[in-house]
């Protein structure tokens, strides 16, 4: 049974990929924008390799966060930058990161689990200071107590690491066993449940391939923010939910249909915006039977 769930910030409280958008287009206009979305995952990537180097005191953050601009555009064709234009970037960045915003599936999902008294936590990878910026600007205290706040820089240890993860079930006063990490890193998030005992939900929304030969670890696996709220309401609706998590199961219907609700209530609220039922579809990755009864619904 699952009682209590923890979150990572980045790129699943909000969406990090649309202020690396930003900062990319006006910092190098030259860039080829139709392969955003596989530099912003290899910037990720540079993070979760560099970042380390960070915490073991052999570079500073500034060169850090140089170095994983670099060679994210290295990677893609895109000329050497200077130190300058990386850190130009960097501000840029931070800039667009003033902007950021709790997506409303995640805001829905949060008032639900603050509304069943849902125990809540955060464990997020990064510098401390950079870090619980965005905690504060995201209104994340609103439902997670501060003591419930974990940034990896402050604590010596960082996802994957299981002692992250052994310090937050302390802290936190949560039983691994029973508690469910969501986040979109499988490396990071997810593996690093894995490693602590916890439960986990691999938020994939970057559409990420496993490895091949990689055996999957998490117990739940959503792709899109609209099926976030639907998961998360199914498990802690349920009186008992501990057969979500069972193994055995290759198809779990309990668990489908609070993916479907999700999704359909994601679908409605688009079209309501006057947005057209193909563009829902084709957004939304709807099948036959769930594009159906939104023509009978909503097509005179």
């Amino acid at each position: 049974m699952i009682t209590a769930i923890v979150f990572d910030v980045d790129d699943t409280i909000y969406d990090q990929q649309a202020p690396y958008c930003q900062a990319m287009e006006k910092c190098f206009p030259n860039f080829d924008m139709s392969v955003i979305n596989q530099a912003y995952i290899r910037f990720r990537h540079y993070s979760d390799i560099g970042f380390p180097r960070v915490m073991a005191g052999e570079w500073t953050t500034e060169y850090f966060r140089f170095w994983r601009c670099k060679e994210t555009l290295l990677e893609f064709g895109y000329k050497e930058i200077s130190q300058t234009e990386g850190e130009h970037f960097q501000a840029v960045y931070e800039d667009e990161l003033e902007n950021i915003t709790m997506l409303e599936e995640m805001r829905m999902t949060l008032d639900f689990l603050k509304s069943k008294g849902v125990p809540m936590g955060i464990i997020t990878n990064g510098p401390t200071e950079h870090q619980l910026k965005k905690v504060k600007k995201l209104g994340l205290y609103d439902y997670v107590d501060q003591k419930r706040v974990i940034v990896s820089q402050a604590t010596g240890f960082q996802k994957p690491e299981k002692e992250i993860f052994n310090l937050a079930a302390e802290q936190f006063d949560m039983n691994p066993s029973t508690t469910l990490y969501v986040g979109d890193s499988y490396d990071n998030d997810i593996m690093g449940a894995f490693n602590g005992g916890w439960h986990s939900m691999w938020f994939n929304h970057r559409g990420r391939k496993l490895k091949t030969g990689t055996k999957p670890v998490f117990d739940v696996a959503i792709d899109n923010f609209e099926q976030l709220f639907g998961a998360v309401k199914v498990l802690f609706d349920l009186p008992d939910n501990k057969f979500i998590f069972d193994v055995n199961d290759k198809k779990n219907p309990i668990l489908e249909l609070g993916l479907n609700n999700g999704l359909m209530m994601a679908a409605e609220r688009l079209l309501e915006s006057n947005m057209s039922i193909d563009k829902v579809v084709i957004l939304l990755r709807l099948d036959k039977q769930q594009e159906k009864i939104l023509r009978m619904k909503y097509v005179k």
